[in-house]
């Protein structure tokens, strides 16, 4: 399988879903999602989260209660490291044109990753935006403490199988408004 023509197709899959919903489909999924995530992660830790973009499902109604221990992804350049910083204060654009904290937001280390994807499949292998970024990021994490990384989709973002590369982390867990995929 090409990856490239893969994530045109799931991208097309995912979006064709989004708008097929209305707003109270799309509010009751969501909270759905944010029910089976809350029932899965510590109560206490560091849990990284992102600010979703486009049609890819929103884990904004978590961050909530999250406050004090939330940090979001920052980068100080598009080629440079993804890092996390706390999360509360006013979010700025990023290089990426994606909302992060200010520079000055303190920088944490999570203990949990949320993770946007495009697809994954039943073996929690996961296809992001091609660039790497939440791998190098999970890889550097794991490096220096223990981190659990979990997927956030659609249910049509799931696949039977994608191709993997060496560089390619695996998640823990991929959570759906309807299902957990350990």
């Amino acid at each position: 399988m090409d990856k490239r023509a893969l994530r045109t197709e799931m991208r097309a899959r995912r979006r064709a879903f989004v708008q097929s919903i209305d707003a109270a489909a799309r509010a009751e999924l969501l909270g759905a999602l944010a029910g089976r995530v809350l029932d899965v992660l510590p109560e206490a830790g560091i849990v990284a989260s992102y600010t979703a973009i486009g049609d890819e499902i929103d884990p904004a109604r978590l961050h909530h209660g999250l406050a004090g221990r939330l940090a979001l992804p920052w980068f100080a350049a598009a080629d440079a490291p993804m890092m996390f910083r706390q999360a509360g204060g006013a979010l700025e654009p990023g290089p990426f044109g994606i909302p992060q904290p200010a520079p000055a937001a303190p920088e944490m280390a999570p203990d949990v990753l949320l993770v946007p994807l495009i697809a994954a499949d039943v073996d929690r292998s996961r296809l992001g935006q091609g660039k790497g970024h939440y791998d190098r990021a999970l890889a550097s994490l794991a490096a220096r403490k223990p981190i659990r990384a979990i997927g956030l989709a659609w249910d049509v973002q799931i696949v039977a199988e994608l191709p993997t590369d060496p560089w390619d982390v695996p998640l823990d867990l991929v959570v759906t408004p309807t299902r957990l995929i350990r």
